[in-house]
């Protein structure tokens, strides 16, 4: 499954309608400020406690974190294995991330979002669906933490089904593919060709 390097899909957040873009994060910059904002959204409360501090032994995400974070979803992404996107603002500073974590064609997906920009990562996950139909998958599934009820909201809204989960302290979600109709959601994407 291949995805186009060169692609922006214009998404909204759905609280205020503010316009945020979905970008393969081999598009990000390594400044140091789009650095400082990765590290400043990885160390947020909800986002740190779901998915970090477990990994990282209660120490804080570094830019260096950062740093790594970029090289190997621009390593992996050209390696065809793993699929980072990046969400985001008019600024062009990342927002949320959310990637399809195999090349398929069923695949696990992952996402974050800074609190500050709540509402748009729903949208996101309806883009990344609709990419990976027309990338060829036929189904992805996500899984959420006992209680991490957002997460759980968002994967409900983007047309996700709860299915039993055999792994303990996990939920499961689901989402298929079909080939003659293309993904749960009709999703009216515009990919603007970027360059390159």
């Amino acid at each position: 499954m291949k995805f186009p390097q060169h692609l922006s899909i214009t998404i909204a957040n759905h609280f205020n309608g503010r316009a945020y873009k979905l970008i393969p994060a081999t598009e990000v910059s390594s400044e140091t400020e789009s650095l400082r904002r990765i590290a400043s959204i990885c160390n947020e409360p909800a986002v740190y406690e779901w998915l970090f501090r477990s990994r990282l032994e209660g120490r804080v995400y570094e830019e260096e974190k950062a740093r790594e974070w970029l090289r190997v979803s621009r390593d992996e992404w050209f390696s065809g294995t793993h699929f980072v996107f990046a969400v985001i603002d008019e600024q062009n500073l990342v927002a949320a991330a959310c990637d399809i974590k195999s090349p398929g064609p069923v695949a696990e997906i992952g996402y974050w979002s800074s609190e500050q920009h709540r509402g748009v990562m729903t949208n996101a996950v309806k883009a990344l669906c609709a990419l990976a139909s027309a990338a060829g998958y036929q189904a992805l599934f996500a899984r959420t933490k006992d209680g991490n009820v957002r997460s759980e909201a968002v994967l409900r809204r983007a047309g996700f089904e709860k299915k039993p989960s055999q792994e303990v302290g996990y939920q499961r979600f689901e989402y298929l593919i079909s080939r003659e109709t293309g993904p749960n959601q009709t999703l009216h994407l515009a990919a603007e060709s970027r360059g390159g």
